[in-house]
């Protein structure tokens, strides 16, 4: 078997070889049976008018590397005695079981490496560093470092790319996982043949090396270089469709077919970026050989391809078409919609599964979930709690099965099932659980969960750990950017929340902007370049209000290239970023620019289609006539019920100022059962109980009541009680209650 690596031919003098003589597989999970999908070609015109500027957001294709990426279609190589060894490391990888590769990579090199020829020392090499680049931040250093020592000992081209096949990439991929997209960037350049000086045209040109080709588009798109990422794909895809159209080898075809396809699927990717999902979905769709107005059955028929059928759930999920999402899922599983519980709780292929689950939690389905997720460890749902929190040999689902746990309200098993795989032990002291323990996701999941238990220091203690920060260091020290944006974020996160954090919170989100805190405001509000760190730094400035409002509305209007003089019609004009546009929207509702947000929030679902800008529209035609029109066209989950909830709770609230407390009575009961429905599907909702509170702290309940149900809202969604009250709804409430207890006083 061939795990992506090719002997180096003495003879080879160039860094980039054709199409023809690639040996790297491309980034997809293909069927090699499966039709080639050519699409239509796309005018100019079309190929450059994408916007710009777009962060990625969820998307189809997941940003982790494909175990089989790397398999040859080139010259098989003869076998050895080490071969079988060589060939279990790489199945353990194609499993993600990475742990385990990573220890039978090392014992090949720890007991054979004098045996083994160059050829298979570099395929364990290369195979060790893919399975510690897939772990955490520490294991893909080691990753960098034993590719630079295995890059410096080899030949070279001319070009400056190592004669080892497969290295350059793989670097360049460990590259982008510590968040090295400069380098990584450069590498891939190099591997092209291009100069990062080039101009645009000669940049996203076809290198002949389709592999790099879309590794590089789809780095541009992490680096939101998104016309570059469009104009490589869009050239890739008319090359390849052109070699296509053309008489060819069955091998040939074969070949260029698997380079058109994970293409296609890159440029999926980037149109759920852009926003663009229904082109995503017609596109997805051509590629499965089904026409979109197709019957639901037709739809719902898996294609010959899984990784097509996977980004096609996905792009489902994101424009919230579930049923069908479900329905694909479950043909992909061999399993009847209408089975029952036990039947469809079997596990089948692993990423299916996953992906089930995802959409289960979802549609709400939180024990069908779970028990998915049991099954898929090994474990009975009905077993103790030490079998339950045993971590089983793959990462990814004792991850899931910990955050879903989470979802549920099962702090105690999340919490135990994460100290398992991080080797800490409950009862040991603070000090000993707050270092970090090496395995990077389950020390950040562990962080996220102690700050929804209320365990405030202990996040902070861990979080600094891992971002090399002493905990008792100053505040300049603790509020320097540590080079880990994720673990930055989520240390805003948890300082919004403790008591005398907030301004350390809002000092690293502007040192991570590269902004003085004492900067003007016109320097302030100026785009770091970075949308997340963005769209935090609006987010925490929206909680602090005041003058801060107009901050954060200046550099959402900066993010979206509009002047704050413009025409009512280009500032409602969606900018191209679904992200931005919908923060933008939500931000004028907060200041009572109500019409404005409507204006702009209708046009984000004509261009997007997405559940989110749909949900917001639906807020703001809470307590309308319309709104219960509208809320029918949608599935019953937690998140329908509590919006439906809300509307009544301010039907009865304009009733109980107009007419008195009886008056608003019936919507007010009506209110309760509808959460307490939302409740039920989703206990940990935040949302919900606070509803549940506003209801019956309304309803006259005890104060002790519902302020206990404030306090588990806030422990659920920390920064709850730093949100904006001025809501039009808040503001009917609170009218609604003056005039209750304007009323107490008369009696």
């Amino acid at each position: 078997m061939s795990h992506g690596l090719t002997p180096t031919s003495a003879a080879a003098n160039a860094s980039s070889p054709p199409a023809d003589s690639i040996t790297s597989k491309p980034q997809s999970k293909l069927n090699p049976e499966a039709p080639t999908f050519i699409p239509r070609l796309q005018s100019a015109e079309q190929h450059w008018n994408l916007p710009l500027n777009i962060r990625a957001r969820q998307t189809t294709v997941s940003q982790e590397s494909s175990p089989q990426r790397f398999q040859r279609l080139g010259q098989k190589k003869c076998r050895s005695a080490y071969s079988g060894m060589i060939d279990n490391a790489y199945q353990e990888f194609r499993e993600h079981k990475y742990a385990t590769a990573e220890k039978a990579f090392r014992t090949l090199l720890k007991n054979c490496e004098a045996s083994l020829s160059r050829y298979e020392r570099h395929e364990v090499l290369l195979g060790l560093a893919r399975s510690l680049k897939e772990q955490n931040r520490q294991k893909q250093l080691e990753a960098c470092s034993l590719l630079e020592e295995l890059r410096s000992n080899e030949t070279f081209y001319p070009s400056g790319a190592s004669t080892v096949n497969h290295l350059e990439l793989t670097l360049s991929q460990c590259e982008q996982a510590l968040g090295r997209h400069h380098r990584a960037e450069k590498r891939l350049l190099m591997l092209s043949n291009k100069k990062p000086q080039a101009n645009e045209l000669a940049l996203c040109e076809p290198s002949g090396n389709y592999t790099v080709d879309i590794v590089l588009a789809q780095l541009w798109e992490n680096m939101n270089k998104l016309k570059l990422a469009d104009a490589l794909l869009q050239s890739v895809v008319t090359e390849l469709t052109q070699k296509l159209r053309s008489r060819l080898s069955a091998n040939a075809e074969k070949k260029l077919g698997k380079f058109l396809h994970d293409a296609n699927i890159a440029l999926v990717q980037l149109l759920q970026v852009q926003g663009k999902h229904e082109q995503s979905e017609k596109l997805l769709l051509e590629m499965s050989g089904k026409h979109p107005n197709a019957s639901e059955d037709i739809l719902c028929r898996p294609c010959e391809d899984h990784g097509t059928n996977l980004s096609l759930v996905r792009i489902w999920e994101i424009m919230g078409k579930y049923k069908l999402a479900e329905k694909l899922l479950l043909n992909m599983s061999g399993k009847r919609t209408d089975a029952n519980e036990d039947s469809l709780c079997q596990t089948t292929k692993h990423d299916t599964d996953l992906a089930l689950v995802r959409l289960w939690q979802l549609m709400d389905k939180h024990d069908l979930a779970e028990k998915l997720l049991l099954n898929m460890s090994g474990k009975h749902p009905d077993a103790s709690e030490e079998v339950l929190c045993s971590p089983c040999e793959h990462e990814d689902l004792n991850l899931t099965l910990a955050r879903h746990w989470e979802v549920m309200g099962k702090y105690k098993l999340a919490e135990k099932l994460l100290l398992n795989m991080s080797g800490r032990h409950p009862d040991t002291g603070e000090e000993v659980l707050c270092k970090i323990s090496g395995k990077y996701l389950v020390d950040l999941a562990l962080a996220i969960l102690w700050r929804v238990m209320g365990k405030h220091e202990w996040s902070q203690k861990l979080l600094l750990n891992m971002s090399g920060k002493p905990p008792d260091a100053d505040a300049e020290v603790l509020c320097r950017p540590s080079g880990n944006h994720r673990v930055d974020l989520i240390l805003v996160r948890l300082w919004e929340i403790m008591d005398g954090k907030l301004g350390w919170a809002e000092r690293l989100l502007l040192n991570m902007s590269n902004k003085p805190p004492d900067a003007t405001e016109e320097v302030l509000c100026t785009p770091s370049g970075n949308h997340t760190t963005d769209l935090a730094l609006i987010r925490f400035w929206e909680l602090m209000g005041g003058k801060k409002h107009k901050w954060a509305e200046t550099l959402l209007l900066n993010m979206s290239d509009k002047c704050p003089d413009a025409s009512e019609d280009i500032l409602c004009k969606p900018s191209g970023h679904h992200d931005i546009d919908l923060t933008l929207a939500l931000h004028w509702e907060i200041v009572g620019k109500h019409q404005r947000a409507m204006r702009l929030i209708k046009r984000c679902c004509q261009r997007y289609h997405s559940t989110e800008c749909e949900f917001s529209l639906l807020s703001l035609h809470l307590g309308q006539a319309g709104f219960m029109e509208m809320i029918a066209r949608y599935p019953e989950n937690a998140n329908t019920l509590m919006l439906t909830s809300i509307h009544y709770f301010i039907l009865a609230c304009e009733q109980i100022v107009k007419s008195g407390p009886e008056s608003g009575s019936d919507n007010l009961k009506h209110a309760l059962e509808l959460v307490e429905s939302a409740l039920a599907k989703c206990p940990t909702n935040a949302g919900a109980v606070s509803q549940k509170a506003h209801c019956l702290r309304m309803m006259g309940a005890s104060e002790q009541v519902w302020k206990a149900l404030f306090e588990r809202a806030n422990s659920l969604e920390p920064n709850r009680e730093h949100k904006d009250k001025t809501s039009h709804w808040r503001i009917k409430e609170a009218a609604a209650l003056a005039k209750m207890k304007s009323l107490t006083k008369q009696t």
